[in-house]
């Protein structure tokens, strides 16, 4: 979960420069001897094939990709140079950031719900000028998603206008976004045993399911040293964003509220 909402900037290449990392990564891609999992000669849990093509790479062949391991590609990723897998487990991991109310000044809770207000607004102006080129069945079902933004302007409005009586939260969970994820465990130079997570490039896909851009992940594995892991999974958020009343789609995340419980019942919780 990246509960700010950020994620580590890109680096940037001009077209030419990416163009030739990218074809010179492609090539040791295509070219590096492929490693088979074997579900009973290796330790290995979970389910790969809900993300981009994953290739397993004996870490032998590792200095290989000396040259390119800083390129940052948008459609390989090397998962885990200098830590050849020793155990291994796939999972699906739902990727979100929560904004709770505790990390919400007013003025931002006021310009997230104006700008949502004016989103609505956009729409329902939209509508409305083409409604009278609608057959009347469609003017029917226009003018009910009209009265809904209504609705939903006047409530956010409320709250917009006493915000100390409600509880915020903004978050893009309900976007239901995952990844599959790898867990392994390494081994560090002293001998012992570290874990890392990272999660994999998934296949791109349109809107009909159709692949647009297949995407690859490259698991560098000792295959000496293999060993087994389980997955773990985590529900607390799910719970937390059900209390709210108040839900509202603005693009890409949701917009929460609730009314506060009055201060008897705060201080009996305390």
């Amino acid at each position: 979960m990246d509960e700010s909402g950020t994620h580590a900037k890109r680096k940037h290449y001009d077209p030419q420069t990416y163009a030739r990392l990218l074809d010179q990564l492609t090539q040791l891609m295509e070219e590096v001897p492929k490693l088979r999992p074997d579900r009973n000669a290796w330790d290995i849990e979970g389910d790969w094939a809900a993300t981009g093509t994953i290739h397993f790479v004996d870490v032998a062949h590792q200095p290989l990709f000396d040259s390119i391991r800083h390129f940052d590609c948008r459609t390989i990723k090397l998962v885990n140079l200098d830590r050849p897998a020793v155990r291994i487990t796939f999972y699906r991991k739902h990727r979100y950031w929560l904004l709770k109310d505790k990390d919400l000044p007013i003025h931002q809770k006021t310009e997230q719900i104006q700008a949502y207000i004016d989103e609505l607004s956009h729409k329902a102006q939209m509508l409305e000028s083409k409604l009278e080129k609608m057959i009347p069945q469609k003017q029917t079902e226009v003018r009910g998603q009209l009265a809904q933004y209504a609705q939903q302007v006047e409530t956010w409005n409320d709250i917009m206008t006493n915000p100390g009586q409600y509880e915020m939260a903004i978050s893009n969970y309900s976007r239901q976004h995952f990844y599959v994820t790898v867990n392994y465990k390494y081994k560090l130079p002293s001998g012992d045993f570290a874990n890392e997570q990272e999660h994999l490039l998934n296949t791109q896909r349109d809107r009909l399911g159709n692949i647009t851009q297949v995407r690859y992940n490259i698991l560098f594995i000792d295959p000496l040293d293999i060993l087994r892991d389980h997955p773990y999974q985590n529900r607390e958020v799910e719970g937390y964003l059900n209390n709210f009343s108040i839900k509202s789609e603005m693009g890409r995340q949701t917009l929460y509220a609730r009314k506060r419980p009055d201060l008897d019942t705060l201080k009996s919780f305390e």
